[in-house]
């Protein structure tokens, strides 16, 4: 392998493409929070040329993970005809974002080891925090600490899934052999910044994705009677404080996350609302139904396969998003609703046997006497799960926010099929 001098250094260039590669990525994952997905897209979409450059080839195993994410593009750009081009590329921009993600993992694996990727991740989300709470200071001052829903939320970005998964390896990875961290005062250093920034990103949706992760983990590494009375001791404070939140008058959608976390599910069901106010409100759950009735006005082509990518839902309404107006609208919260509107039943189908193969890969691996192959089932089940519970609230499949999720879901895929022993070598081929 060609090596090249830098002073006293020898660097392996391998090694040194690996560098740049890592560096491409984490500035694709901190520009998420400053810059517009078109952006976004582009540079996922280089990198992932990029890392097909230097390995020379493009890994698609498996193939029936990679099937199910790219056949319903095919039928998704056929019914796409007759529709404007503008929201058709919107379209296949949005619903083609699992596929380059997975792709992008599956690369990965070929290049670096899991050492080598889970240490990645650790630094994506300890930069990343420090960004967040440095720019939050900045622009929201230090009252962001007091009343961060009310005071930082937005005011750098919505956040980062990196961080949830550097806090995780910070708190479980040396359980299962992965020794991530110099020492402990690094450990605890990156669990305590990560949790800020989860503080800060003051979301449900964070703080949800960070309790799927330690109870799916706690199956593993806690006594099953001590994990009982911890649950018990959850549901009896979550009652508690419904009980609380719903006595109290002056708390609502726009002041309290507790508020929006104990009302959650009103949040998101499929209402037909008549008021202005009933709509900004219960906006999601508005959204979903108006989704449902597009889709079901359709004709029997439209029922299997969808209206195509440039399928808009109409709202029957015109309401406020971003700054504009709206009366129908390209994309909608509910990940499984915007699948079925675009791709059809057959698209829906094929998202339901995506979380399937993740679930089937995930439970495989979960009694097996290898720590790294626990490790590896347990994080797909969390990633999995996250993906699951984020796609009918934010779009999570088709959303960027969760790219270093999807991404590593294509990594442990493809390790997890591969690899049945301890830290194997990168093949840099």
């Amino acid at each position: 392998m060609e090596k090249v001098k830098t002073g006293k250094l020898i660097l392996n260039k391998s090694e040194i493409s690996k560098s740049l590669l890592f560096a491409f990525l984490l500035i694709s994952l901190i520009l998420y929070l400053f810059v517009a997905n078109e952006i976004i897209w582009s540079l996922y979409v280089l990198f992932l040329a990029l890392i097909a450059m230097v390995r020379k080839k493009l890994t698609l195993q498996p193939s029936s993970l990679t099937l199910l994410l790219s056949v319903p593009l095919v039928w998704g750009l056929i019914m796409s005809f007759d529709k404007d081009l503008l929201n058709t590329a919107k379209g296949f921009f949005y619903l083609s974002i699992p596929l380059i993600m997975i792709l992008i993992g599956l690369q990965m694996s070929k290049i670096y080891d899991e050492k080598q990727f889970f240490s990645f991740v650790r630094t994506a989300g300890n930069v990343i925090a420090l960004l967040f709470i440095f720019f939050t200071i900045m622009r929201a001052g230090f009252i962001a600490f007091i009343s961060p829903y009310t005071e930082a939320r937005f005011v750098v970005g919505s956040g980062s899934p990196a961080c949830v998964l550097s806090l995780i390896l910070g708190i479980y990875s040396d359980k299962f052999g992965l020794s991530l961290y110099k020492n402990a005062t690094s450990r605890w250093f990156s669990i305590l910044i990560n949790l800020i920034a989860i503080y800060l990103f003051a979301s449900r949706t964070y703080w949800v994705m960070l309790f799927l992760f330690i109870i799916i983990f706690s199956l593993k590494t806690m006594r099953k009677d001590k994990l009982l009375f911890f649950i018990l001791i959850f549901a009896s404070c979550l009652i508690l404080l419904t009980v609380w939140i719903n006595s109290k008058n002056n708390l609502s959608f726009n002041n309290s996350i507790l508020f929006k976390l104990v009302h959650s599910f009103n949040e998101i069901k499929l209402s037909d609302l008549k008021t202005r106010n009933e709509i900004n409100i219960y906006y999601r759950g508005y959204e979903s139904y108006r989704s449902w009735q597009t889709f079901k006005s359709g004709n029997l082509p439209e029922l299997l396969f969808g209206g195509g990518f440039g399928q808009m839902v109409d709202l029957k309404t015109e309401v406020l998003l971003a700054g504009e107006y709206w009366k129908s609208v390209p994309w909608v919260h509910n990940g499984f609703f915007f699948v079925l509107v675009k791709l059809g039943a057959f698209g829906l189908i094929s998202i339901l046997l995506f979380f399937i193969y993740l679930a089937d890969q995930g439970i495989r691996g979960f009694g097996s006497k290898d720590r790294l192959r626990q490790f590896q089932s347990i994080l797909i089940l969390c990633c999995a799960a996250s993906v699951f519970m984020t796609n009918f609230v934010d779009c999570g499949l088709y959303n960027f926010e969760m790219s270093l999720i999807l991404i590593t879901l294509g990594f442990l895929i493809a390790t997890h099929l591969t690899n049945s022993h301890p830290i194997r070598k990168g093949d840099s081929e």
